[in-house]
């Protein structure tokens, strides 16, 4: 049994998942699409950003409550919810599993988007290897640094990547009020009126499931606490209550880097794309649309400054993207019950999918080499599996101990939060299927 601590200050000592987490959060979904959804709309649809960041970390929380209180993994604990099951090897799974183990595929697609914006990046920095040849090999090191390392190897890579990226982004927003392109309070509040440019629908569906906490992040959230060791509480009320703590004091650690790390580059978007007309990018090339942003504030020499950031930035994601894969995936199959567990089973399926998931996601790249359009494809899916998840944090929480289950203010913000949700995509999707006369 792991000894929970008992003040913030030791708690914060325990602080971890969430620098995980983000390095897989801050990238694809800030540092790509939400500038280009500031390019497209301006300031209007900063109120919608805000949304993402800040509405989805408590169905983090709650689905995060449940696990650490049952030790159970996300899926087996999604294998309880009610509905029709299967039964593989003596293992059920719920369809609510089976949709989750479908969404594999358009995931896996946003990997290969994402491994081609690592690779535009990185043709800019070296360009005597081409973009298809830094996609082989930014898929051939991340297979590479996961084959070799740890959960602890990984949580120190991502933590330096993650500070600095978030710094810099922040520095370079501030910076940009001594230009043209200064943001005023009219424009901030003109995004928060709640206005919604359909035309852009499918973008901001896409920049809804992928910036801030995706239900892919919030799945492979559950996977690093268990690894840290929050669920490690021996059964003792008192440890669990204070594990719990500890993982919402993560979370809160989860909000504010996302925030920052966020926030900034929709501002950029916003008031430097915006300006210069730059949606959609010329050519699909995001990293060079992205870098107008920089330049435009620093001057050309920000180029070089650019351009390393934003490798290293979207590699991070790129990386702990495929761990949390390789946690996901393993469970997947052996919840189903397509695989049967055995003492080292899940750490063999770990080092197995470490490769496999790279392979993929370069052949997705190759077949559709468009990063936008993959990454839109994964970023639309996340989004329409959020209201799954919020669905599973109401009813899962419900079934804890009265002392383990959130306080009815929390309840009541996950009802909400879902309403919201199935009201969002809804009229979304049909604005793109009908559309507004």
């Amino acid at each position: 049994m792991n000894k929970a601590p008992s003040s913030l200050i030791q708690r914060l000592k325990f602080i971890g998942p969430s620098i995980i987490v983000t390095g897989s959060v801050v990238g694809s979904g800030s540092i790509a699409l939400s500038p280009l959804l500031g390019a497209a709309t301006g300031f209007a649809l900063l109120w919608w950003l805000l949304l993402s960041l800040w509405s989805k970390p408590l169905i983090q929380a709650e689905i995060s409550r449940y696990v650490i209180a049952t030790n159970k993994t996300f899926l087996e604990a999604f294998s309880d919810m009610p509905g029709p099951k299967t039964n593989l090897r003596g293992k059920q799974a719920s369809w609510l599993v089976w949709f989750m183990f479908v969404g594999v595929v358009p995931s896996v697609a946003g990997m290969g988007g994402l491994a081609g914006a690592v690779a535009e990046a990185g043709h800019m920095m070296v360009p005597i290897l081409s973009t298809e040849t830094w996609v082989i090999t930014a898929c051939f090191i991340t297979w590479f640094i996961l084959y070799l390392g740890t959960y602890q190897t990984l949580e120190k890579l991502l933590l330096g990547m993650v500070f600095f990226f978030s710094v810099v982004t922040l520095v370079i927003a501030i910076a940009m009020q001594s230009t043209p392109y200064a943001i005023t309070g009219s424009q901030v509040l003109g995004g928060l009126t709640f206005t919604f440019p359909f035309e852009h629908a499918a973008l901001a569906l896409a920049v809804f499931g992928f910036t801030g906490i995706s239900y892919g992040e919030i799945m492979a959230y559950t996977y690093w606490c268990l690894e840290k060791g929050y669920a490690k509480h021996g059964d003792d009320l008192n440890q669990v209550k204070a594990w719990i703590k500890v993982m919402q004091t993560d979370v809160w650690a989860t909000v504010f880097f996302v925030t920052i790390g966020t926030l900034p580059f929709f501002l950029l978007g916003a008031a430097v794309l915006n300006t210069l007309g730059l949606y959609p990018p010329p050519d699909g090339d995001i990293i060079q649309t992205l870098l107008n942003m920089f330049t435009s504030i620093l001057g050309t020499w920000a180029k070089w400054f650019f351009i390393p950031l934003a490798f290293f930035v979207l590699f991070s994601t790129l990386l702990s993207g495929t761990a949390a894969f390789t946690r996901t995936i393993s469970d997947y199959l052996i919840s189903i019950g397509f695989v049967d567990e055995q003492k080292n089973t899940r750490k063999q399926l770990i080092k197995i999918i470490a490769f496999v998931i790279p392979l993929f996601s370069c052949i997705a790249y190759f077949l559709l080499p468009n990063p936008i359009t993959l990454l839109l494809i994964a970023g639309i899916w996340a989004a329409l599996g959020l209201p799954i998840i919020n669905i599973g944090a109401i009813y899962l929480t419900s079934k804890l101990s009265m002392e383990l289950q959130p306080k009815p203010i929390t309840r009541m913000i996950l009802w909400i939060t879902l309403i919201l949700q199935v009201s969002m995509a809804l009229l979304i999707l049909y604005s793109q299927i009908i559309g507004f006369s």
